[in-house]
């Protein structure tokens, strides 16, 4: 998949996970983070 943001990352596919910490559990945030999720 090509689009401008895939583009400006460098990466194939458009998968992007926030680590929301108000809204979601303590182990999924740091997954997220330490993985490198924007």
């Amino acid at each position: 998949m090509k689009t401008r943001i895939t583009e400006l990352l460098g990466i194939e596919y458009p998968i992007i996970q926030a680590g929301m910490t108000f809204v979601s559990y303590l182990p999924l945030v740091v997954a997220v983070s330490e993985a490198g999720g924007l």
